[in-house]
C-alpha cells in the first residue's frame, strides 16, 4: 500500500518544501489544487517548490493516465503546464530520451499539448530519426500537426524512411497540411508496394484536390493481393468517390472469400450510397442468404 502523502498545512517552510517534493513524485490530480494554493505562499522558496511540484505532478499523471483522461482535461493540463514552467520541455526531455519506451511514447503525446513551445519542432526532428519504430511513427504523426509552411521539406524527406509505418504516417501528416503544391510529390509514390502507404497516398491526393484516382483504385481492387484490395475499399469508404467503374469493382470485391475485403467492400458500397451501389448490396446479400452463407 502506498504511503500517505504528508500534509501541506504546515508552518515550517522547510517541512512544506519537503512535502511538496513528494507531491511532485506521487501526487494525484486531486492533489493539484492544494499544491497550486501554495503558489501564493509568502516564502519564495515555497512558491518555487510548489511550481516545480505542480509541474511534475501534472507531467507524471499525464504519462501514467494519458488514455484515461478526456481531451478537454488533457488540453487544460497542457496549458497549465506551460504557464507554470516554461522550462517544462527540459523535464519532459528526460523521458523523451530515457530508457522506458512506454514513457517515451507518453512524453511525445504530452508534447502535442505544448504546441506553442518553440523547441518542439527541434525535438521532433531528433525523434523522427530514433531507432525505435514506434517513437519515430508517433513523432512524425505529431510533427504533421505542428509544422509550418516552411517545414514541408523536412516531412517529405521521411517518405523514403525504411520503416513503412513512418512513411504511412508521413503521408497522413502531409495530407493534414492541406497544401495542393504537394500533389506532384505525392504522385511519385502512388504505386508504392505497401497497401497502407498506397491507400494513404490516394486518399491524400483526393483530399488535396487531385481527383483522377479512379485508375489507381481499380488497379488496387483488381490485384490478387487481398490487403491491397482491402486498402482500396477503405479509401473509397473514406472519400465516397463514386463512379460506375468503382461501384462495379467494389461489387465484385464483395464476392471475395477474405473477410476483411468483404467487410471493406460493404462499407464502401454503403458509403457510396448510389442506386447502383445499394443494388449490389441487396443482390449479393440475397444471393448469400439463398446459399445459407450470410454476410457480415
Amino acid at each position: 500500500m502506498t504511503d500517505k502523502l504528508p500534509s501541506l498545512d504546515r508552518n515550517d517552510p522547510k517541512l512544506i518544501i519537503d512535502a511538496l517534493k513528494e507531491y511532485g513524485c506521487r501526487g494525484k490530480l486531486s492533489d493539484l489544487q492544494s499544491v497550486l494554493g501554495l503558489l501564493k505562499h509568502p516564502n519564495d522558496e515555497v512558491k518555487n517548490a510548489a511550481t516545480k511540484a505542480a509541474s511534475n505532478l501534472i507531467k507524471e499523471n499525464l504519462i501514467s493516465y494519458y488514455n484515461d483522461l478526456t481531451n478537454d482535461v488533457r488540453s487544460k493540463l497542457g496549458l497549465l503546464l506551460q504557464s507554470l514552467d516554461p522550462r517544462i520541455i527540459d523535464e519532459i526531455s528526460v523521458d523523451l530520451f530515457g530508457e522506458s519506451n512506454e514513457r517515451r511514447l507518453r512524453a511525445i503525446q504530452i508534447l502535442g499539448l505544448l504546441k506553442k513551445n518553440p523547441r518542439i519542432r527541434e525535438i521532433l526532428v531528433n525523434l523522427i530519426k530514433d531507432r525505435n519504430e514506434k517513437v519515430r511513427a508517433t513523432a512524425i504523426g505529431l510533427l504533421g500537426k505542428v509544422v509550418g509552411p516552411n517545414d514541408q521539406d523536412l516531412i517529405l524527406s521521411l517518405l523514403n524512411d525504411p520503416d513503412k509505418r513512418v512513411r504511412a504516417n508521413t503521408v497522413e501528416a502531409l495530407e493534414s497540411l492541406g497544401n495542393k503544391r504537394l500533389i506532384p510529390i505525392l504522385l511519385r509514390f502512388r504505386k508504392d508496394g505497401n497497401n497502407r502507404i498506397r491507400g494513404n497516398i490516394i486518399k491524400a491526393l483526393f483530399n488535396l484536390g487531385f481527383t483522377d484516382i479512379e485508375p489507381d483504385l481499380i488497379e488496387m481492387i483488381n490485384t490478387p493481393n487481398d490487403l491491397m484490395k482491402a486498402s482500396a475499399l477503405w479509401v473509397i469508404s473514406q472519400i465516397g468517390h463514386a463512379s460506375p467503374h468503382i461501384e462495379d469493382a467494389a461489387g465484385r470485391a464483395f464476392l471475395s472469400e477474405n473477410e476483411m475485403v468483404i467487410r471493406n467492400a460493404k462499407n464502401a458500397l454503403n458509403k457510396l450510397g448510389t442506386p447502383r451501389a445499394l443494388g449490389y448490396l441487396r443482390y449479393l446479400e440475397m444471393a448469400a442468404a439463398k446459399t445459407g452463407e450470410g454476410t457480415e
